[in-house]
């Protein structure tokens, strides 16, 4: 009988293989692969830092800050003794020049429109004013003035409220709130930004009012709570 030769393998040994490779190239091959592995991680440390850098830095809200000086003849003046008794509220019609300080801290313009603002004592509204349309240039300064007032018709506050209002008044510590809402114009997006500042007015002429910083809240800031 014949004897036939057995089949040839076809089994790959990938140890002798891998002794054949020649150490250079296998240098070479190790050389690239760490140097993936490293760009690999430099980009993601990267973007980690560049993110928050973009949102707490490049896209931070401008610094706001605002001065409040009563109008002629207007201002918190007081009812008389004889209407402001009887504990009922009593109706009082300021008025205010306001003027809103805006700091750009952007490399870009900034516009906003549709701007309202409130005066409030001890959370009463006693004077409101509409904020024109403004743009800031960037890293540039702009002052934007307005006028916030009672109306033709006053508004009514409690007796005590009064009575401490008039108290304030005489040391030259009236403690006032003025609130902005505004819009942003300049990207279309129509996003709303919050602008607070507690301030206190002296109401007799006799220093230069105060120039108050203002809180912003937006959504720019991750977070956004109506003010009025």
């Amino acid at each position: 009988m014949e004897t036939r030769p057995a089949p040839s393998s076809f089994h790959v040994d990938h140890a002798d293989i891998e002794k054949s490779v020649p150490a250079a190239y296998k240098r070479q091959r190790d050389r690239k692969l760490l140097l993936v592995y490293i760009v690999r991680h430099l980009i993601a440390i990267v973007f980690v830092i560049l993110l928050p850098i973009y949102f707490f830095v490049y896209d931070m809200p401008p610094e706001f800050s605002v001065q409040l000086l009563p109008a002629i003849n207007t201002g918190l003046n007081m009812p008389t003794a004889a209407a402001a008794t009887g504990g009922a509220a009593v109706s009082i019609s300021p008025a205010f020049n306001a003027t809103l300080h805006a700091s750009n801290r952007r490399a870009t313009e900034r516009c906003y429109h549709n701007a309202e603002a409130l005066v409030s004592y001890a959370g009463f509204t006693v004077a409101t004013g509409r904020v024109p349309e403004f743009c800031v240039p960037g890293k540039g300064a702009g002052e934007i003035r307005f006028q916030a007032s009672a109306g033709d018709g006053g508004v009514g506050l409690p007796e005590h409220l009064l009575d401490r209002m008039a108290l304030e008044r005489r040391v030259g510590a009236t403690q006032l709130d003025v609130e902005v809402k505004l819009f942003r114009r300049d990207d279309g997006s129509d996003r709303p930004m919050w602008i607070w500042c507690g301030l206190r007015m002296d109401d007799d002429g006799t220093r230069p009012p105060d120039v108050a910083p203002c809180t912003v809240l937006g959504l720019q800031n991750w977070f956004s709570v109506p003010a009025f």
